[in-house]
């Protein structure tokens, strides 16, 4: 059933925090331990742990699809990404592991001197299509992650207007998300490659992510990565990480989609109190 636009949706996409029901709302463990894995953690291990001051926590949603073995692309191996010495012995050890989407919880143990928690939202859950889709985000508090960076990870990125499945995040979801988190936390998602330009997908992106206040990526050729936040102190410490991690890594460009220059220093993200509430359509 495809999901209903009303007047909370307009809402939302003008960049008004307001309330969304569950109706509204609606990779895969074969994939881990691959190149893109390898690109993946390096990188959010990276910001949870480079941005000053670091995050407490890294709280990923895997959003996860049946497994599809007409993929292949699972089977790149890890070492084609140069990620560090560390992540590349943490992403090797994925492939096998008998634990699956839990072994990921040792991402923030790999290091001695940086060390955070990382929390797996639902790691045994498929993500519906339609009105089931608002079960997966029930138990979701994001009041309680402060200094936190929630990683969403869809097979495909997000939305497109021929296909809103389950293998894409939904602009409803990622601004329910945004408006919820407390200032100091951030939002990561997923981005695959959609065979053109990368440049025209920052560009096609752009317009609907008016509650963030600020926004860039970090990509290859193959994979993005787009950060979102609407605190500008808490965009300005994480946009000196990535800005790092893409000067020392050749091949991962960063790009600049809302740039902090170009922003005020008086936002509503900065206070809690100024956030209008949204929801699944049940109360916390």
């Amino acid at each position: 059933m495809e999901p209903q636009i009303n007047a909370d949706t307009r809402r939302q996409e003008q960049g008004e925090c307001g309330k969304i029901d569950a109706e509204l709302l609606p990779v895969k463990i074969q994939f881990l331990g691959d190149s893109r894995d390898a690109f993946r953690w390096d990188l959010l291990h990276w910001l949870c742990s480079r941005s000053a001051p670091p995050f407490s926590k890294l709280l990923f949603v895997p959003l996860l699809t049946p497994p599809d073995p007409s993929l292949r692309h699972g089977q790149t191996p890890h070492t084609r990404f140069p990620a560090r010495p560390e992540i590349q012995d943490f992403v090797g050890s994925l492939r096998a592991h008998p634990e699956g989407l839990n072994a990921i919880r040792r991402l923030g143990r790999v290091e001695t001197n940086w060390s955070f928690d990382v929390v797996i939202h639902a790691p045994d859950t498929v993500i519906h299509d339609g009105i089931r889709r608002g079960e997966y985000w029930r138990g979701l508090q994001q009041p309680l992650y402060g200094n936190t960076l929630l990683f969403l990870d869809p097979d495909n990125g997000f939305e497109i207007k021929s296909d809103r499945g389950n293998k894409w995040v939904l602009d409803a979801e990622v601004a329910w998300l945004l408006c919820e988190l407390p200032p100091s936390s951030i939002v990561v998602v997923f981005q695959h490659w959609p065979h053109r330009p990368w440049n025209q997908v920052f560009e096609a992106l752009l317009p609907r992510l008016p509650l963030a206040s600020y926004a860039s990526a970090a990509y290859d050729h193959s994979s993005a990565f787009i950060l979102l936040a609407r605190d500008l102190q808490t965009a300005g410490t994480v946009d000196v990480a990535v800005r790092a991690y893409a000067h020392g890594h050749p091949t991962v460009h960063y790009k600049p989609l809302k740039p902090l220059a170009n922003r005020g220093a008086g936002l509503a993200g900065r206070n809690p109190g100024n956030r209008r509430r949204l929801s699944l359509g049940r109360d916390k």
